[in-house]
Order: structure tokens, then C-alpha cells, then sequence
């Protein structure tokens, strides 16, 4: 078996896996901008698909997806229509790999560079091999709409390799079952277990030996370099105080800065997170303006940058509160 459990502080997911859902609440005619807003999104933010997204945002604007467009059952509609650009590298190793196993561990042991605080892994204990998928943080729930893209995703994924026709033995979820789960049946014809340990697609041992057309073994070894940059570089600080510094920097420009947005991402509580910076001598405030203080020196010596433009690179909405905020930091 090769487990990878990952890393829980700050869980975080790449922008990119925003698309789907963008995409379907434009079809559905909601305002999509609106709804980004609520969760300190913008779609000018996730025309990167590189950018960070906290994990709980996310999750959360799924489900709320979901209820607004009245379809309970878009996590799995999505997962068999999404392009594997939008898996990440772990999406293009998946489909260049030799073989259905080494696809799916490959992409298992790539899946951090585009979401961490997972557990992901290919499971050999049992009869059946199973790959496996769950959010390590418990405290991020229902993640129903996560849960079933995930998995569709991946079926999606070896259908396209292995044919439309390819089967797992079972499909297990975490959560409860539906009133309704017909349309599980249809998508996965095989039967499908709830309340279980984890997410997952149980295959037959056969599977993981189907060769793969799409192999290319130059492409893969260049994801697997790419993926391991990426996670590399993202690596999440483990101190709270380096959390909360690191949030701060990604997003000083693009959204109003509210403690208890960053408490919540961070998994916490509003007092229990000024309560341990406290105790570390520090506090939300003081790293905001310690982060906008370095920003303003570093921007102040590229050549060409305005004193407005240096404010909007800072959340500051013109240049007369940026020089407020310069005299009250050589005040001390």
C-alpha cells in the first residue's frame, strides 16, 4: 500500500478545480460573481489556475452550488465532464503513465500540488485494491458535492484510458445516502456503499495491469517534475504564526483582509486564533501591517511604480491612505 497522508495546516486547493463550478452556475443562470464574492473569491483571482484557494472555501461553495441550482447530484455530473487540465499535472501523469496502476499511484502521490490535506492512496490491504480519497481536516463538513466529484473524476479519468465500457467492483462514500441513489447506479453500474471510512473506487486486480495507449513516459516524468516543484514551493509554513503570515501575503491585494475569514480557513476559531498569537506576540493586525510595511519598501524601489499603484498592490484604496498608513509606521 502507499498512503499519503498530507500535511492538515491550511488546507488549500488550486484555483483551477473552480472552473466546473463557475461554469455551472453560469449555465444556470446565477450570478456567479456574487456568489465568488461571498467566499472572498473573484474571477479575475481564479483565471490563474494556479492560484491558492483555501480548502474550506472550496468545499463550501460546492455546496452551496448545489442548493442554489437545486441539483444535488452536480458533483458527480462534473467529475465526468471535466478536462484533465484542470486535475493539474497529477491529471496528465494519470493518462501518460504505462499502465492503469501506476496511473493511479502516480497520480495519488502527485495529487498534493493541486490539493493538500488529503488522504490519497491506492489501498493493496484487502482482496480488492481501492483507491481511496478523504479530506483530513473532519472539521470541513458536508462535503458531499467534493466527495462525489472526486470519485466521479477519477472513473471519468479510467474510463477515458481503459474505454467507456470499464466497471469498478464498488464505489464507497463517506457520507449518507440520498433519498434517491438511482443516479449512482447509472453512472458506476456496480453497487454503491455510504458511511464508509473513506471515499474510494474499488477495482479489480486485473485493472491495474490494462496498459494505457496514451502512455508517454518523457510527458509523465515531466509532470512528476513539475508536480514535485509545485508542492515543493507551496509548501505550507508549520507555525500558526507563519499560517497566518503566509495567508496575509496571498491575499493583500485581492480581498478585504477579516480576521475571522482567516481564523476559519485556518480551522479555528476567532478567540482561539488571537488567543495563540497572543501568546506568540502577535496578533492578525500587527501581521497585516508588517506584511503591507515590507510590500510598500520592496514596490517603492521597482522603478515606474506609482504611489497609487503601490497601494492597490497592498488593499489600500488610494494613495492618500497609503501615506496615512507611512506615518503611522515611522510613528512606531
Amino acid at each position: 500500500m502507499n498512503s499519503a497522508h498530507r500535511n492538515t495546516s491550511f488546507p488549500m486547493i488550486r484555483g483551477a478545480v473552480m472552473g466546473p463550478i463557475v461554469r455551472a452556475l453560469d449555465a444556470g443562470g446565477l450570478d456567479c460573481n456574487a456568489l465568488l464574492a461571498e467566499f472572498g473569491l473573484s474571477r479575475r483571482q481564479l483565471a490563474d489556475p494556479y492560484e491558492i484557494v483555501p480548502l474550506r472555501r472550496y468545499v463550501e461553495a460546492f455546496e452551496l452550488a448545489s442548493q442554489l441550482l437545486d441539483d444535488p447530484w452536480i458533483g458527480l455530473r462534473l467529475g465526468r465532464e471535466t478536462p484533465l487540465s484542470e486535475l493539474g499535472p497529477a491529471g496528465l501523469i494519470f493518462t501518460s503513465s504505462s499502465k492503469l496502476g501506476v496511473a493511479i499511484r502516480r497520480f495519488s502521490e502527485t495529487f498534493e500540488s493541486w490539493q493538500s490535506a488529503a488522504l490519497v492512496d491506492l489501498s493493496r490491504d484487502g482482496e480488492w485494491p481501492m483507491w481511496r480519497y478523504r479530506i483530513a481536516s473532519s472539521d470541513i463538513w458536508p462535503r458531499r458535492q467534493d466527495a462525489e466529484y472526486t470519485v466521479s473524476s477519477m472513473c471519468h479519468m479510467i474510463r477515458l484510458v481503459c474505454g467507456a465500457q470499464w466497471v469498478p467492483v464498488e464505489i464507497h462514500f463517506e457520507h449518507a445516502a440520498p433519498a434517491d441513489i438511482k443516479p449512482y447506479l447509472r453512472m458506476f453500474r456496480v453497487p454503491v456503499r455510504f458511511r464508509q471510512p473513506v471515499n474510494g473506487v474499488v477495482l479489480h486486480s486485473h485493472d491495474l495491469n490494462l496498459p494505457l495507449t496514451s502512455a508517454d513516459t518523457k510527458l509523465a516524468s515531466l509532470m512528476e517534475r513539475h508536480a514535485t516543484d509545485l508542492i515543493s514551493r507551496e509548501a505550507t509554513p508549520n507555525g500558526l504564526v507563519d499560517q497566518v503570515r503566509d495567508l496575509v501575503m496571498r491575499r493583500l491585494a485581492r480581498e478585504k483582509l477579516v480576521i475571522s475569514d482567516i481564523a476559519r480557513d485556518l480551522g479555528l476559531s476567532n478567540r482561539t486564533l488571537q488567543r495563540h498569537l497572543a501568546d506568540a506576540g502577535t496578533s492578525v493586525r500587527e501581521i497585516i501591517r508588517e506584511e503591507r510595511q515590507r510590500s510598500v519598501t520592496v514596490l517603492g524601489e521597482r522603478e515606474g511604480m506609482t504611489n497609487s499603484e503601490i497601494a492597490h498592490a497592498v488593499g489600500y484604496t488610494d494613495a492618500t491612505v497609503l501615506w496615512r498608513a507611512k506615518r503611522q509606521w515611522s510613528r512606531g
